[in-house]
């Protein structure tokens, strides 16, 4: 049974999540203390032993609540398999392949609605159910000579229905043989009994529990079919040393201050995870202990069942798993790395590995034994933030485990990792997002519509993409040239002046603009694209951290001719901003900030205000400005944001406030580009036919 819609009402932060589709794996995405945790506590209320907690209820809604509310609702699709089911047990019914749950604040059960079907609520005698089975047998009693009747002692079929065929057959034995005392000297009576025992229909697995039929109906679902949601949170840590004696304290209920070694131990539960993967039985062990042969023997066989069952969720070199029994009654979890080539190394006890290296190596122990022990079928996971901690190669050994329990799972979890998200489809990927002013969660079915920060690691993960276009050398030798921009602002005015000019002689178009995300990134950016083939130029500021980054481009074999640096009249300058004429850059500035500070004491600057300050450029003149009215609440000049607005005006055609000495001052910036890559890739041609040559004098 898949879960495909769900809603959730009035549970703590959440009004109304509305109805939201769901697949077999779906990532849960939202900033902290967005929701994502309380949506899978919300869904575990349709679990059918689950009891609703009044401090769970969203205060917010006590009018609300007053009536009865459906707070957590799931509509299910059942497998051909379960439809065919119900079919046997009511072959009267029409084809059920889709059933909803929910869970309300007036009713301690699950209840079930079954959609455009109708279902008898009628008492129905000819059911054949538990509850019109022992009917009949309490009637035939009825039938028989009262000083049998009260020898008989029928309190089996007057309490509730047998739990399973174990529980039916030995009650009904027990029955069958007291009735037979009772009625040994009444041939006939007991005739009578071995007709209605004998019948095929009365065996418990035929037998249907309800009055009625829709009552069975539920029943049957209740016991055969109900999905489980198994919800996982806490993912605690294994250290290297264990002392067994304090382990069986605890297994025993005798509560000790540590059962950990030395070292701090969470709980007994993670040993017993660890005990459980390995087949390991503590009793088996108490008893083989003095024995070193034998003991030798079980340990070696439990760790390679233990080491057998985590290498599959196991991201990079295999390990090796080594429990070992060390006087004292200690047992040591050792770790070694296994190599390709079989070599082992880096042999020692898991507590001194690095904190990640343990914190993987607990959770695959936890999840892999909880997931094992419970033999999860066609259950509903959900797990919070399965890869915190993890090395972004140990989150895709976790999103592997993931996938595979899918199969025969449904998956549903919550994360902050980009590299746990895998399945862009709507349905498989939701947002989740909180009214800070309502304090209420929202769930986007149509993430891409959801707030800019809270799809931060959505957009990361859709630019997998782009991280393998950079080291894939055919696509970078077969592509335009690249060229890296220090700031999100030159990229902007680079696409942007390139559209404005519209000028084909010096058209941006042979070029991919690349933005570093700050001045530090440059240099990497720079060497990862012309490591994989892209013919890479850089465009730099001239101040002093871009005249670093320029002797370090040179020391990693760039060629002179690669490094740009913004210059006009054949005289350098600080920024692409210095291309603007200052009239022109000072329109965009007093447009902006006359309307965000006007009533901070605002006033338009002029030419001779900026030029006042005697800085390198026009950033650092403003700057300057901005700093003289730190006090009046100004903050800090914000140069994108200029950018933004005259990038803008240039889309909606309102360029009237840039002249054409702007224009042509841009024109020669982008002359000065197609320059270089012309100077460069002739000097590529020219090394080439060298190495022709050289060639040729060798033959």
């Amino acid at each position: 049974m898949r879960l495909r819609k769900f809603r959730v009402r009035a549970y703590r932060c959440i009004h109304d999540s509305g109805e939201i589709t769901v697949g077999d794996l779906a990532a849960f995405v939202g900033r902290n203390e967005s929701g994502k945790t309380t949506i899978l506590q919300a869904l575990t209320l349709l679990n059918k032993d689950e009891r609703v907690s009044e401090l769970d209820l969203c205060d917010e809604m006590s009018e609300e609540l007053k009536e009865e509310i459906k707070l957590a609702e799931g509509d299910f699709e059942l497998s051909k398999n379960e439809t065919n089911m119900i079919k046997e047990k009511f072959p009267s019914l029409p084809e059920i392949d889709k059933i909803k749950l929910f869970r309300t604040n007036k009713k301690p059960q699950v209840q079930y609605e079954f959609e455009n079907i109708k279902i008898s609520e009628k008492s129905d005698g000819g059911l054949n159910s538990w509850e019109n089975f022992s009917r009949r047998i309490l009637e035939f009693l009825d039938t028989i000579p009262n000083h049998l009747r009260i020898q008989v002692n029928t309190k089996f079929f007057e309490g509730a229905p047998p739990k399973n065929q174990a529980e039916f057959d030995a009650g009904l034995a027990e029955f069958n043989n007291q009735f037979n005392v009772v009625a040994m000297q009444d041939p006939k009576v007991i005739e009578e009994w071995e007709k209605i025992y004998s019948l095929p229909e009365n065996q418990f697995s035929n037998l249907l529990s309800g009055g009625s039929e829709k009552n069975a109906l539920e029943n049957f679902i209740s016991s055969q079919l109900h999905p489980r949601f198994v919800y996982f949170s806490d993912y605690k840590k294994i250290y290297g040393n264990i002392n067994l004696n304090e382990y069986i304290r605890e297994e025993k209920g005798e509560r000790g201050e540590s059962i950990e070694y030395i070292e701090e131990f969470d709980k007994a539960e993670t040993v017993r995870n660890l005990f459980y993967l390995a087949e390991l039985d503590i009793n088996e062990l108490e008893e083989v202990k003095d024995s070193p042969s034998k003991c030798i023997k079980l340990l070696n066989t439990a760790s390679n069942r233990l080491t057998k069952r985590l290498n599959p969720a196991w991201k990079g070199d295999p390990i090796h798993v080594d429990l070992r029994y060390n006087p004292g009654n200690i047992m040591s979890v050792v770790i070694s790395d296994v190599h390709r080539d079989g070599t082992v190394t880096n042999t020692g006890l898991l507590n001194r590995r690095a904190e990640g290296f343990k914190w993987t190596f607990s959770f695959i122990v936890n999840f892999a034994a909880e997931t094992q022990r419970a033999e999860l079928k066609e259950a509903i996971l959900l797990l919070d933030e399965p890869a915190r901690n993890l090395h972004p190669t140990q989150q895709m050994g976790i999103s592997d485990l993931l996938k595979n329990l899918s199969g025969s799972n449904q998956v549903l979890y919550a994360t902050h990792s980009p590299f746990m998200i895998f399945d862009y489809t709507p349905g498989n990927l939701l947002v989740v997002e909180l009214d800070k002013r309502k304090h209420l969660s929202r769930i986007f079915y149509d993430y891409w519509n959801a707030d800019d920060n809270t799809l931060t690691p959505i957009l990361y993960g859709l630019a997998r993409g782009l991280i393998e276009s950079i080291t894939d050398r055919e696509i970078g030798t077969n592509s335009r040239p690249v060229i890296i921009v220090e700031t999100m602002s030159d990229s902007m005015y680079l696409n942007s002046f390139d559209k404005f000019l519209q000028d084909p002689n010096i058209s941006m178009n042979p070029l991919n603009v690349v933005a570093a995300y700050n001045k530090n990134a440059v240099l990497p950016l720079a060497i990862f694209y012309r490591n994989h083939g892209y013919n890479t130029f850089i465009l730099l500021d001239n101040t002093e951290e871009s005249k670093q980054i320029s002797s370090q481009l040179a020391s990693n074999e760039f060629n002179p001719i690669q490094t740009i640096f913004f210059e006009k009249d054949g005289q350098k300058i600080e920024s692409i901003e210095d291309y603007l004429v200052l009239d022109d850059y000072l329109y965009a500035v007093n447009q902006t900030y006359e309307i965000k500070l006007r009533h901070e004491g605002y006033s338009n600057l002029s030419t001779e205000d900026v030029l006042a300050k005697k800085k390198k450029g026009v950033l650092e003149n403003l700057q300057e400005i901005w700093e003289d009215h730190k006090e009046d609440d100004w903050n800090k000049f914000d140069n994108e944001e200029i950018t933004r607005y005259i990038c803008e005006k240039i889309t909606l055609g309102e360029t009237d406030f840039l002249s054409d000495k702007t224009k042509d001052q841009f024109r020669s910036l982008y002359r000065l580009i197609a320059e270089r890559i012309r100077q460069y890739q002739n000097a590529g041609i020219k090394a080439d036919l060298e190495k022709l040559q050289k060639g040729k004098k060798r033959d």
